[in-house]
């Protein structure tokens, strides 16, 4: 690009002043103006499918005042879990990698917003030289050099003073640059509430299952211990000539299944305790077990009642696309104002004194100020090829921020249909395993009153702990899902939240 630089004399200066100031409130300022509310075609339903209203019930009113969702956890009241969740916000790796980009958006805005004030600098030269020696080239701060020849008989000389230069945005392209870096602040200050968010769901998720693992377990081991009383009650009714070889290779059967479980359980337990303890910042050995549950723990009965307005609102990854659209737009903004002429302020002020050998010392003292534009004459397309492309990265920012929107309906829709079937059959599975457990105490009963037989018990308690082996294991996918729900409706840090 081909750029014409003009220092203009006083009288020519204040009239381009004048032209200026009457540009600028003719409107010229509105040209490079950018400034969008993210747009979308997508009509965000009144209300959810799967859940009412907030309004709908008083139940659910009360439960959505008792939940607080940026610490949601804390309403189940398990405090290995709260501590887990305390120490992955402080230690967990993403998260301070998530801060620290945070602080540098910050830094760069800083930097961005400094173009909008005058720069000042100072500075100070001496030189020496031997009259057949080349005197030193010295500067004015700014890269200004001292009109001095590059030898003659000088002894020394010494010189300081500052210049201060201020480019006037009369057509927003310094203002569009800090807006563009502020809402890039913002968005990756919403990528950190997105880490926060997806950290504490991941923790909660790991500590049910490897809870559920806990459970598991110990129903196990009482199923193989139960398993174990069949094969040894087979055992005697065929030394006795009541039953026969395949009753006992039936009983030996069960045991070996029950048996192959344990190691897998094993396994699936460790895999969580590791992923827990990098999740906190530490070692994946950091964590061998977990503190014994000293309270039950129970998903809320209610779910928290939102509006698809208020997941909009509340969404990390929806507010971080609508800064990332405010951003794009203010760099479109900054692009067009590429086409109009920049105005610069400058000033300078030096003092110093020359001793040449053989004549009087002479010192002294002045200043200058004046005006400068410089304007865009030719750059071969350049300035609006930079256009075209900021134009279209605004338009596939724009699809992104509404992409980002029907995503978060999508899966708050889902979380809710998906917690709402698991609590259905949670309620079922709990039926069924009372109503086992109800037939191996008859069964013990009757065995007791010498009206049945001992295998006939065995069997419905091994039925009963099959039960309550999959009541559990509905149970966790219940609460990974209700963690799932938090997650998708927002349920996490706020704008105004550090």
């Amino acid at each position: 690009m081909a750029i014409t630089k003009l220092t203009l004399t006083p009288p020519v200066a204040r009239q381009l002043i004048a032209l200026a100031a009457l540009a600028a409130l003719a409107g010229l300022t509105a040209c490079t103006s950018v400034t969008v509310a993210p747009p979308t075609g997508v009509a965000a339903p009144a209300a959810f499918d799967s859940v009412p209203a907030p309004a709908a019930s008083a139940a659910g009113a009360e439960a959505a005042a008792a939940t607080d969702l940026a610490r949601w956890w804390l309403v189940l009241n398990d405090p290995t879990l709260n501590q887990l969740m305390a120490t992955g916000l402080q230690a967990n790796a993403d998260i301070r990698i998530a801060v620290d980009r945070v602080k540098e958006a910050r830094a760069l805005l800083t930097q961005a917003e400094s173009a909008l004030y005058p720069t000042v600098v100072a500075g100070a030269g001496v030189g020496k030289s031997n009259p057949n020696q080349s005197l030193p080239q010295l500067a004015l701060p700014g890269g200004i050099p001292l009109p001095l020849p590059s030898a003659m008989p000088m002894t020394s000389l010494s010189t300081a003073g500052f210049a201060a230069a201020w480019e006037v945005d009369i057509f927003g392209a310094r203002r569009s640059d800090a807006e563009a870096a502020a809402q890039a602040a913002l968005g990756y200050q919403e990528r950190q509430h997105g880490a926060q968010m997806l950290l504490v769901s991941d923790i909660a998720s790991n500590y049910f299952e490897a809870r559920s693992v806990e459970r598991r377990s110990a129903v196990l081991a009482r199923s193989i211990a139960t398993a174990q009383r069949l094969q040894r009650y087979a055992q005697g009714r065929f030394d006795a000539g009541q039953a026969t070889r395949a009753d006992i290779d039936r009983a030996r059967s069960l045991v070996e299944e029950l048996e192959s479980q344990r190691q897998p359980l094993d396994m699936l337990l460790g895999v969580r305790l590791r992923r827990l303890a990098v999740l906190t910042g530490q070692a994946p050995q950091a964590l061998s077990g977990l503190p014994p549950q000293t309270v039950l723990m129970r998903m809320p009965a209610e779910l928290p009642p939102v509006l698809p307005s208020e997941v909009l609102e509340r969404r990390p990854d929806v507010r971080g696309s609508a800064n990332l659209v405010r951003a794009q737009a203010a760099k479109l903004g900054s692009a067009k104002a590429e086409l109009f002429p920049k105005f610069t302020i400058g000033f300078l002020a030096q003092s110093g004194h020359i001793d040449i050998s053989g004549l009087p010392k002479s010192s002294g003292s002045g200043s200058a100020w004046g005006l400068g534009v410089t304007l865009p004459v030719f750059e071969a397309g350049r300035i609006r090829a930079n256009i075209a492309a900021q134009d279209a990265r605004l338009d596939a920012a724009a699809a992104q921020y509404e992409q980002a929107v029907l995503s978060a309906l999508e899966d708050v829709e889902n979380a809710y249909s998906a917690v709402r079937a698991l609590d259905s059959r949670t309620t079922l599975l709990a039926q069924s395993t009372r109503s086992a457990q109800d037939g191996a105490a008859h069964a013990g009963s009757l065995f007791e009153a010498g009206r049945g037989v001992l295998q006939t018990v065995l069997e419905a308690q091994l039925k009963a702990l099959q039960s309550e082996d999959a009541l559990i294991q509905t149970q966790t996918a219940q609460a990974v899902t209700t963690v799932q729900l938090y997650k998708a409706i927002g349920g996490g840090w706020t704008p105004g939240q550090p």
